[in-house]
């Protein structure tokens, strides 16, 4: 229950706020909070709808569709806590990204790599698009404390962008030529 802590924070409602709209004390929402109780059902349903969710019982496989309607449908004020494991990994990519900034001071490069992560974060992307995401991350890893870096981190912003763009357009990741001769062409 840790998260609803985070997701309370993240709408900006205190927690006694919070309490009041739930119907529930301050004392058993900071337990709920520090983990020290578990909710029952029916609190549980009361404190959703006091942070304006609905609680959805959905099939185990059918999760990461639903999660990627719901993603697909957010808008940038709403707050999608979906717990997976992709989130802890952007997390980390997002960390190394800061720390690299700390270090080396802030770049385009370094910016855009930032905010593809965030997109990326928030469209869900298939197995295959992730792995490639974890690719590029991993190739930055052993550069974060080099100033060697800006090389790599330009060719990684690059991937990242036309990943980024493969997604948001629903393009190959391939790069097109600029023009190309057909055999069928006849004006030549």
């Amino acid at each position: 229950m840790i998260q609803t802590r985070e997701i309370r924070e993240a709408s900006g409602v205190s927690q006694r706020a919070f309490s009041e709209r739930a119907g529930l004390t301050q004392s058993h929402i900071s337990q709920i909070e520090s983990g020290k109780m578990e909710p029952g059902l029916s609190s549980f349903i009361d404190m959703t709808r006091a942070l304006d969710l609905e609680l959805m019982l959905v099939p185990k496989k059918l999760v990461p569709a639903v999660l990627g309607l719901v993603k697909a449908q957010a808008t940038p004020d709403m707050h999608i806590h979906a717990g997976q494991p992709n989130d802890k990994r952007f997390a980390r990519a997002e960390r190394l990204v800061k720390k690299m900034k700390q270090l080396y001071g802030s770049s385009a490069e370094l910016d855009r790599i930032e905010d593809i992560l965030r997109f990326l974060r928030r469209v869900n992307p298939s197995d295959q698009e992730m792995q490639l995401v974890r690719e590029l991350i991993a190739r930055l890893e052993p550069y974060q404390a080099s100033s060697e870096a800006a090389p790599i981190v330009r060719d990684i912003a690059q991937n990242l962008q036309r990943l980024r763009n493969s997604i948001a357009h629903g393009v190959s990741i391939e790069p097109k030529p600029a023009y190309s001769l057909d055999d069928g062409d006849g004006d030549a």
